[in-house]
């Protein structure tokens, strides 16, 4: 028999970055695929703990618990309720958006131009030609349309999301006996195994759960806000603040820029976008720093530079839910290379000290 063959470390880094770039090529071309099953195991993992309530609670005025069909029905009709209480309140708000977006696009220029005449009066010295150049009222607001499609188009998956997450969650209660039986005595199967994948599953948990919780909270406050200052569609900007308060560091400043230019449009007064924008500040200031902070404790272990690249890489790889979801990826893959002692340094380098 032949000697074994002896690979290099040198040979198996290179091997292992071939594969890393062939397997996000791959998540590349199969985002469309793959990103309502991402979707999919968040929502199952925030939903977790309501379907296992229900589960273990008892039927009222009986000693029997509730069967685990009848958990998932109760968990689909809250889901449900929530996802058409949703619809319901931002309606066409997008199409209409959309329709209405040439006027918009004429309204800012036309004040753009009484701003520039504004101040040659004042003798300031305004190069109107390359303001035009470099500053496109258009691509404003074509950017504005193009997330709001992005979010129809994501909303338009909310029945294959849920339906998935329903399956996820009924095959959680019994996956660990699975993984135990399918694998007797292997390291897939022994408890240590399933105590590492029990940890990175709560973590990813607990970091859903209260991000959810603290970017409603952040909707609910920025449509209360635009609706008190007559601001058109104020559900639908709450909905996509609540929706980019997900992106770390730069969501809260994209979410609000849209709503501030058409306080800026509808209103005779430049009183009204300085509030709506004073209010986008205060109720990001202190849900970001005050709120957040004290749920979510001591934070994620990434460095913020990390946070940003990750915004970009996973934007890039899934489109605009993974910048959305950039965070828990990334944290999913650090505590991946946490737990393996090759690649351990990479999760120190990823971590914020």
């Amino acid at each position: 028999m032949g000697q074994p063959v002896q690979v290099s470390r040198s040979t198996n880094v290179l091997l292992a970055i071939a594969a890393t770039f062939i397997i996000i090529a791959g998540m590349k071309a199969a985002s469309s695929f793959i990103v309502p099953v991402i979707l999919s195991i968040f929502v199952s993992i925030i939903l977790g703990p309501l379907y296992f309530f229900f589960a273990s609670s008892k039927i009222p005025f009986t000693k029997k618990e509730i069967p685990d069909w009848l958990a998932i029905i109760l968990v689909v009709l809250i889901a449900g309720f929530f996802f058409f209480l949703v619809g319901k309140l931002v309606g066409n708000s997008v199409q209409e958006f959309s329709n209405k977006l040439p006027q918009y696009q004429q309204a800012l220029v036309n004040k753009l131009t009484g701003v520039i005449e504004g101040l040659k009066k004042l003798g300031l010295p305004i190069p109107e030609s390359g303001i035009s150049e470099n500053f496109s009222p258009g691509m404003i607001m074509n950017i504005s349309t193009s997330v709001l499609n992005g979010l129809g188009s994501l909303l338009s998956n909310t029945f294959l999301i849920v339906f998935t997450s329903i399956f996820l969650l009924m095959e959680a209660s019994v996956f660990s006996d699975k993984l135990r039986r399918a694998f007797p005595g292997s390291e897939l199967g022994d408890s240590k195994a399933q105590s590492g994948t029990s940890q990175v599953v709560e973590k990813i948990k607990r970091y859903a759960t209260i991000k959810s919780i603290v970017s409603l909270m952040t909707g609910a406050f920025i449509s209360s806000w635009l609706w008190f200052f007559d601001v058109e569609y104020p559900f639908l900007w709450g909905l996509v603040a609540f929706m980019f308060n997900f992106i770390p560091n730069i969501g809260s400043i994209i979410a609000a820029v849209p709503a501030v230019i058409l306080a800026w449009l509808t209103s005779d007064s430049i009183t009204t976008p300085i509030l709506v924008a004073v209010g986008y500040l205060l109720v990001n200031f202190i849900i970001g720093n005050i709120v957040e902070p004290k749920f979510m404790g001591k934070g994620l272990g990434l460095s913020t530079l990390v946070v940003f690249l990750s915004l970009l890489f996973w934007g890039w790889v899934l489109g605009p839910v993974g910048m959305l979801l950039s965070v828990p990826l990334t944290i999913i893959v650090k505590i991946i290379l946490d737990a393996n002692d090759e690649t351990q340094w990479i999760g120190i380098m990823l971590g914020d000290k």
